[in-house]
């Protein structure tokens, strides 16, 4: 997967954590599940913006982990 492919793949990632977050808010709930989803998140923005930097082995890396992650999210 390129660059551009594994920073489109992050940005769906993001989207769905504002998702989830915006819903646990609304929800009220958990307030450790809503902890837990800010710091992936913030983890999220952190590895989008290091991506142009990263090399090959880096940018497969980190289109496996957001891949499975993503559909860890879209199952929840």
């Amino acid at each position: 997967m390129d660059d551009a492919a594994t920073a489109g793949l992050l940005t769906q990632v993001l989207a769905r954590y504002a998702q989830l977050i915006q819903a646990e808010r609304r929800g009220g709930s958990d307030p450790r599940r809503l902890d837990e989803l800010l710091a992936q998140q913030r983890a999220c923005v952190q590895d989008r913006a290091r991506l142009p930097e990263a090399d090959a082995e880096e940018v497969a890396r980190l289109a496996a982990l957001y891949a499975a992650r993503l559909k860890e999210l879209q199952d929840s």
